[in-house]
């Protein structure tokens, strides 16, 4: 077991945590109520609470945790898990055992149709409401039963429709009593109680809403791998492996994720390839995967073309299939999606079939036909029908789009832009398909146009606007992020795993998902009295990261920011240091470690790194350059101390080789060799294009009006776009489409005042796409009552990458901008509309140019 400064010593005794720390931790009333489906499971503290349930506490003798032996490996692990997150709250242990021991209270939890115990207790009418659960998805049950059995005068009762109902049943328990899913990943202490309760007045339950959610572990190279290989798990030799995987699995386990795409990268040794591996991720019920680029649960990356020819399925058809036979029958009776199709070696490109073969698209049938040939013959039926996917990334979306005919119960995976703005979902047709949809999401990348690997700037807000999109799209089934080396990205993990869990939920639908995730993390990793200056810093910080990542920074951007543009991002970056400065003084010493890896460390490296680039450009633009200099010189070294910091400093050094060197000059580390930082450039003269400044730049969400239509609206989201607070359209199916002329459409009014000739206005988007081909992306822009025109989103009609016009800056500064001619106006005061045509449009800022 694993010891912090708040973990009970072996002894017994407890270390006491810091008196600030336990001020704003300690739980002063007697309970603590979190609502699920039913009833509330109420967590309490005091020992002189009355309550109906369980109680762990030194003047009694500990509840019996009871679990069937014949019950799944994973609820016996996840009984041993709460166990141990019991005694990080108690400093006692409740013992684990199949009925051998006896209590007067107990925990009984099992699985219906696997656990006697559960079954026997239905079958005497003891437990209430299971059919809210029985044969449902991952569903669990709670509810407190008097007299269970002879000699137990109560138990809190956990059923499982399946092996991870039960399991998901204990960890809600753990997070409920305290135990952050984050407490070893990110150091969040667990506050000492002498008294546990756990009690309801009636069943509750739940269950999930999105079948698979998973992450992908992805260019592990120079972080959770150098970690792994340098200080975790320096005897497996190849970084990742059983060690890590096990605390990976666990992670996912507390947050209620259940699908892995494993790294893959050529320093990794393959998953599969290390019978460990396969086999804890059976122990912990983690659904294996694998990305687009390893079909069949096999990495393609360790392919030996001179051993075993070319990765050409056209031609090397037989040595492929049998390679994939192999991985069939070694993992053939595990759990899995089964990514089918083919691409390049690592991520490349699909292999080109020779002239006269067949094109493309019968190579990829033959492929389909030949997969689906091996899963039918050999993969196990004990979890049902095998569960497969095709995931259409990059080069594969156009011959998708070109005619290709994918099975139709295999879950065609949609994806983003390796951005974050999500290519195209299912139309109506595709929407019949019984295989369903996904999507598969980026929280870190690497690759053209540019790498970001370094922090997680991407805002909830966000994952709020493109997940809720997919899933009013009917993209239900899987959904998968990249969360690269896991560090740093917590937050984006979290707040994805509640939202998988449920997006139809009241809180998942709120525009205000952003603020309210951010309130709700602090409080349960750090403490109500912090939620406030906290979330304000959070959203601050998101807001910059959106107007820039750190990574993609370079001379060329800050050269180009209009003047008023870069003195009040300068400002803001300024600001975000200081308030940081002032939160941290008022963070628990105890919490501090937490702190600087979930939000500490983050702030600082954008706001520095933004200075930076702001202090070149003052220099290139004539401003002192010596003085600039020497800023530069100053915010360098900082950032230098805080990656000093996160590796050698926060939690005793245990992160070492997770955070990547400092990103300047010769250090320059593979992963962000893109990134022109201003050291070592040669300066260049001032003609560097400007950005246009308009006279007036307004917030989207400062309509003086707003028209309702009864099927859609436009809606704030706080925390969305590079002004803080965009507006979407909502909902963004299908059914919200209105032409042209719609004059009933939802409507946006700005008020504005000037005249004459030649004024313009520029409305400005967030880079999203169609959703899906044949649909457009489109406003109504008007003055004073008349329509001027009707403009598309520029980059959205999907014919762009990356790398197109629109495109390539759009997803850099997170906006695409439109001009808008304007009719000749009198002097006076004027309204500027927008009218909705197209669901799916967000709208980040206005601006107003003069006549010029």
């Amino acid at each position: 077991m694993i010891q912090s400064k708040l973990y009970p010593r072996a002894n017994g005794s407890c270390l006491s945590p810091s008196k600030v720390w336990h001020a704003i931790l300690m739980v002063i009333a007697i309970f603590v109520a979190c609502s699920l489906h039913g009833q509330a499971i109420v967590v309490g503290y005091s020992s002189s609470t009355t309550t109906a349930g369980i109680r762990f506490s030194e003047d009694k003798p500990m509840p019996l945790i009871a679990v069937d032996a014949a019950d799944h490996a994973v609820v016996k692990l996840a009984a041993s898990l709460f166990a141990a997150d019991v005694y990080r709250v108690t400093g006692r242990q409740p013992q684990v055992d199949t009925l051998g021991a006896k209590a007067t209270e107990m925990i009984i939890a099992g699985t219906i149709g696997e656990s006697g115990l559960i079954d026997r207790l239905i079958a005497a009418g003891k437990l209430a409401d299971i059919d809210k659960i029985k044969g449902h998805w991952e569903a669990s049950l709670w509810q407190v039963v008097r007299d269970p059995m002879p000699g137990v005068r109560r138990a809190l009762v956990i059923v499982g429709s399946d092996r991870r109902g039960t399991a998901y049943g204990f960890m809600v328990l753990s997070q409920k009593i305290g135990v952050s899913p984050w407490y070893w990943w990110a150091d969040v202490p667990v506050t000492h109680h002498s008294v546990l309760s756990l009690s309801m007045s009636g069943p509750a339950w739940d269950e999930p809403s999105v079948r698979y959610r998973g992450i992908f572990i992805n260019d592990e190279d120079w972080g959770i791998n150098e970690w792994a290989r340098q200080t975790f798990e320096k005897d497996f030799g190849n970084g990742v492996g059983p060690k890590t995987y096990e605390k990976v699995f666990g992670l996912m386990l507390r947050l209620r994720l259940n699908y892995i795409w494993p790294a893959m990268h050529e320093v990794s040794k393959e998953f599969g390839n290390t019978p460990e591996n396969v086999a804890l991720a059976d122990r912990y019920a983690i659904v294996s995967g694998s990305s687009h680029c390893e079909p069949m649960l096999y990495n393609n990356v360790h392919w030996d073309e001179s051993k075993k020819g070319r990765w050409n399925y056209s031609t090397n058809r037989d040595t492929i299939f049998e390679t994939w036979k192999t991985t069939v029958l070694d993992r053939r009776d595990k759990e899995a999606v089964w990514t089918l199709g083919i691409r390049g070696i690592h991520d490349r490109g699909m292999e080109t079939p020779p002239a006269g073969a067949m094109d493309r698209i019968g190579l990829l049938g033959q492929v389909f036909r030949d997969q689906r040939e091996l899963i039918d013959k050999y993969v196990t039926r004990r979890y049902g029908q095998p569960a497969e996917c095709f995931v259409p990334y990059k080069e594969v979306l156009p011959v998708y789009d070109a005619g290709l005919k994918v099975p139709d119960d295999v879950t065609l995976m949609w994806v983003d832009d390796n951005f974050g703005y999500i290519r195209r979902l299912s139309n109506p047709e595709e929407r019949k398909r019984p295989g369903g949809s996904g999507l598969y999401w980026h929280l870190s990348y690497y690759g053209a146009p540019h790498s970001y690997t370094w922090i997680n700037t991407t805002a909830p807000a966000l994952m709020w606007e493109e997940f809720r999109k997919a899933w009013e799209n009917q993209a239900r089934t899987i959904w998968v992020i990249n969360v690269g080396d896991i560090k740093p990205m917590e937050l984006g993990i979290d707040y994805f795993a509640r939202l998988s869990w449920d997006p139809a939920d009241s809180a998942a639908r709120r525009p205000d998902a952003q603020p309210v995730f951010l309130r709700s993390f602090i409080a349960e990793n750090f403490g109500a009295a912090l939620k406030g200056p906290l979330s304000a810093l959070l959203m601050d910080y998101y807001r910059l990261g959106t107007v820039r990542k750190p990574e993609l920074m370079n001379r060329a951007w800050c050269l180009s920011l209009p003047r008023r543009r870069a003195e009040g991002l300068r400002a803001a970056y300024e600001g975000l240091l200081k308030r940081e400065t002032a939160v941290y003084a008022k963070i628990p010493s105890a919490a501090r470690d937490a702190y600087m890896e979930l939000i500490g460390f983050p702030a600082r490296i954008l706001a520095a790194t933004g200075l930076i680039f702001l202090h070149d450009r003052a220099a290139v633009l004539g401003s002192d350059p010596r003085l600039q200099s020497l800023e530069i010189d100053r915010l360098k070294s900082f950032i230098g101390r805080q990656l000093d910091t996160y590796n050698d400093t926060v939690a005793h050094g245990k992160w070492r080789f997770m955070m990547p060197g400092m990103v300047t000059g010769k250090n320059l580390p593979a992963w962000s060799s893109q990134v022109a930082w201003p050291w070592g450039e040669t300066r260049p003269p001032d003609t560097a294009k400007r950005d246009i400044e308009p006279d007036l730049l307004m917030p989207a969400s400062s309509f003086a009006r707003e028209l309702r239509a009864a099927k859609a609206k436009w809606t704030v989201v706080p925390g969305l776009g590079q002004s803080g607070s965009a507006v979407a359209l909502e909902p963004a199916g299908p059914d919200a489409i209105w032409g042209p002329e719609t004059i009933s459409a939802p409507t946006l009014e700005y008020r504005f005042t000037g005249g004459g000739r030649g004024r313009k206005a520029i409305v400005y988007f967030m880079p999203t796409f169609r959703i899906y081909p044949g649909m457009q992306l489109r406003v109504t822009v008007g003055v004073d009552g008349k329509p001027i025109m009707t403009l598309e989103v520029p980059g959205s009609n999907g014919k762009e990458d990356e790398n197109g016009p629109n495109r390539n800056e759009g997803i850099r500064n997170n906006c695409v901008g439109a001009v808008v001619e304007l009719p000749d106006l009198p002097e006076g005061r004027h309204t500027l509309f927008i009218r909705a045509v197209d669901p799916g449009v967000v709208i980040d800022r206005i601006g107003f140019i003069g006549p010029r």
